[in-house]
């Protein structure tokens, strides 16, 4: 390529520059995504758990997550838990020691003690391999570990399984920098208030892992959850604020400029190399390298620079939603900023206007100039990185705009006296005070202001989103006219475009391209739960039960990622099965994102008798449901759902309407659909007595059936298998191999074939 350049055949030369890196790139992101050491942790990984003891160095230091709220959705309540990043030395094999390497994520339920990078550990765990995406349309957390270089799972139930046996030296870069990081965390928590330091310490450290639920959706729905990334804002306003103090004392321009350097660099090194901090820090010191050569600095090239800084420490992070969107955002700002501040020298018109302005009008005129700027390039990165948005988390914030702008100036003030506090609290604390009490009080605003936000009407909305080709070609696009100049059009049919290509990504998306004579049932992978959504030829959807054992949201995620994959907007009707919380605590958030046309139940599903009297969370659901104004209706034995296709046929086979003596499992209601001959059969959780009932009835052949009570031995399999000889027989739940072993059998030795969500994922059958 220098050859060529040489040579004065710059077009050849730049397009072999081009390709080389390509290539360059290609292999070493081969080389981070298949290429393991011999001695790899993650090769004695199975799908099941294994004991471990094993020997590792911390890498990052240790941070906490509270326990989530209490919600009557959680069956099981859950604890803080506690993670850090190490490195692992050896591995026990018996009584011997081997040499094993290889990062993992330790994750531990309890609050770990204080472990700062360096300092060995010994650590007695279960291993296994990282869980794959089980489910179209889910997020895939196994891709997303091993594009950050880690290839297993090692998880604790206990704090007091990890010790260290050895602590780093506190001479160490990585031991001062961690106690940089705790000694900002005390300062925010000492004057900052407790009720804001978990967003503080977000905004200026960018350690999101104590903030609760609650204020994590509420940014996240908004749109606003880029305030809380450290970015080019706060490395930014740290240089131009050391750039601008620096000036006041007697110092040259060479050792201010190395001051603003230094400072820069250690903050970045203080708060992570997060893709966003490496590009941030890259384009604030190329601005500074090209002032202290008196040269302007190309914000393009800039940014190209930071993008390959970015690529070369991990190749993989070219794939990840949230370096995309950093890039894609300050491309915007830099877009807007080029039309909107243009550098040019002002017509005498204008500097006569000027030159009769009093000082307080010229200020005024001045702030709302640059006010106009922020809002106007805010509103060109929303419209930029929306569909990407779209695409990837299926959310449009059209209040992202004007929160940003209304929350950018508080944030700033916050960020500042916050590092002021960080920096400034130790030699004098009455500062300190003051600082942390502007800090808070910004905080404080700004939380409530997104908080309020997300509930504007219209604030957010869910969807499906367009296709990837869509999506591909509207970056292409942007990105050939952001290259070639000479080939874009006027604004006008600059904006016609983007108009008639959004119709047909919305017309894309919303197509239904269901064949006219197809049913397609999917038992979906929830954990220990189910969901079962039944796609009719006439274009309805139903979903029987969406419920599982662990998080309400991670239920919600789950069913509503694979309904947008599949193109599903509305939900005709919901069918809950029984009162147990696995089989419908994430129906209030699916209420939340989708259109749903009805909701049925049993008699018994609010009857205390039923219940138990456990009804704090069927009351729960009762009065989300009723808060979206879905109507409720009562079902029953012999009534039949009503469906559009006349082919389709839907029969409730159980519970009677009054019920039959035992729990809500023994009056689950069992849905048998039939269409062109073939015969699903959902019967809940039902086991003994409501299972005899059923089967004192005729029998009932079956097509695909699932498992009664997740595969319980409860639920009669040898008798439920006879009396319905099913040729498929799906098992939703975790796997646990010996607790479905007789569930199995039964079933194999009637000559049905089985799956297991656990281990086969979203399981779909097409009749």
């Amino acid at each position: 390529a220098n050859l060529l350049f040489y040579r004065y055949w710059l077009r050849t030369s730049l397009v072999t520059m081009l390709f080389t890196f390509v290539f360059v790139g290609g292999a070493w992101h081969d080389l981070h995504w298949n290429y393991w050491h011999s001695g790899e942790i993650a090769r004695y990984a199975t799908n099941l758990t294994e004991p471990v003891c094993l020997e590792a160095v911390a890498i990052k230091p240790s941070q906490w997550t509270p326990a989530p709220a209490a919600t009557p959705l959680r069956a099981i309540p859950a604890e803080p838990r506690s993670e850090v990043e190490v490195r692992v030395t050896r591995l026990r094999n018996g009584s011997a020691w081997q040499t094993a390497t290889g990062v993992v994520r330790l994750r531990v339920n309890g609050v770990l003690p204080a472990i700062t990078p360096g300092d060995q550990l010994l650590v007695f765990a279960r291993l296994s391999q990282v869980s794959p995406a089980l489910n179209p349309g889910q997020y895939d957390y196994a891709a997303a570990e091993r594009a950050a270089g880690r290839h297993c799972d090692l998880f604790t139930q206990s704090p007091a399984c990890v010790s260290v046996i050895q602590h780093a030296s506190r001479f160490s870069p990585e031991t001062w920098l961690a106690s940089a990081g705790r000694w900002c965390q005390g300062q925010l928590a000492r004057y900052v208030g407790f009720e804001q330091q978990p967003i503080a310490q977000a905004l200026l450290l960018g350690v999101r892992g104590e903030l609760d639920d609650e204020t994590m959706d509420a940014f996240m729905k908004t749109g606003t959850i880029h305030l809380l990334v450290v970015s080019g804002m706060h490395v930014g306003l740290i240089a131009t604020a050391v750039w601008f103090l620096a000036g006041f004392l007697p110092v040259t321009h060479t050792m201010r400029l190395c001051a603003t350097i230094c400072l820069v660099m250690t903050y970045s090194a203080v708060v992570g190399w997060q893709p966003s901090v490496v590009r941030s820090t890259v384009l604030v010191l190329m601005t500074l390298v090209a002032l202290a050569g008196f040269r302007q600095a190309t914000a393009t090239n800039c940014l190209a620079v930071a993008a390959l800084a970015v690529l070369a420490m991990n190749p993989t992070d070219l794939f990840r939603a949230g370096t995309q969107l950093s890039f894609l955002g300050v491309a915007g700002v830099i877009g807007a900023a080029m039309r909107m501040l243009p550098h040019r020298t002002p017509d005498p018109l204008e500097r006569m206007i000027e030159s009769y302005m009093s000082w307080q009008e010229s200020v005024v005129r001045w702030i709302a100039g640059r006010c106009l700027v922020v809002l106007v390039g805010s509103l060109a990165v929303w419209c930029i990185v929306t569909p990407l948005l779209l695409y990837q988390f299926h959310i449009i914030s059209p209040s992202a705009t004007p929160l940003t702008f209304l929350a950018w100036p508080p944030m700033a003030v916050a960020l500042m006296s916050g590092l002021l506090l960080c920096t400034l609290g130790l030699p004098f604390p009455p500062l300190a005070g003051l600082l942390g009490k502007i800090c808070g009080g910004c905080m404080l605003f700004s939380d409530w202001l997104i908080e309020s936000g997300s509930h504007w009407p219209g604030s957010y909305f869910h969807n499906a989103g367009p296709a990837l080709w869509w999506v591909i070609v509207f970056y292409a696009a942007l990105g050939l006219m952001a290259i070639v100049p000479n080939l874009r059009p006027s604004w006008k049919i600059q904006m016609s475009l983007a108009v008639l290509w959004m119709a047909v990504g919305f017309s894309a998306a919303a197509w239904n391209h269901r064949p006219a004579d197809e049913l397609r049932c999917t038992f979906v992978a929830v954990g220990h739960g189910t969901c079962v959504v039944l796609e009719f030829p006439s274009g309805e959807t139903l979903l029987y039960d969406a419920g599982s054992l662990g998080s309400p949201q991670g239920t919600t995620n789950v069913v509503s990622s694979f309904l947008w994959s599949q193109g599903i907007t509305r939900i005709d009707a919901i069918v809950i099965s029984h009162a147990d919380v696995d089989h419908y605590n994430g129906v209030p958030g699916i209420l939340e994102r989708f259109d749903v046309g009805k909701i049925y139940i049993s008699p018994l599903m609010f009857d205390p008798w039923a219940t138990d009297g456990q009804l704090s969370a069927p009351n729960f659901l009762k009065e989300k449901i009723e808060a979206a104004g879905v109507p409720l209706e009562e079902v029953w034995m012999n009534d039949h759902l009503r469906i559009a296709d006349e082919r389709v046929n839907i029969e409730v086979l159980h519970p009677p309407r009054f019920g039959v003596p035992g729990r809500d499992n023994a009056n689950s209601i069992l849905l048998a659909i039939e269409f062109v001959g073939h015969r699903i059969l959902l019967p809940g959780d039902l086991e003994s007595p409501g299972i005899e009932t059923v089967m004192a009835e005729a029998q009932l052949d079956a097509d695909i059936l699932l498992a009664p009570h997740h595969g319980s031995n409860r639920s009669d399999p040898p008798g439920f298998a006879k009396w319905c000889s099913p040729e498929w027989v799906v098992l939703s739940g975790r796997y646990s191999p010996d607790e479905t072993l007789l569930t199995t059998t039964s079933y194999r030795d009637a000559g049905a074939k089985i799956f297991h969500t656990a281990e086969a994922g979203a399981v779909e059958f097409t009749i």
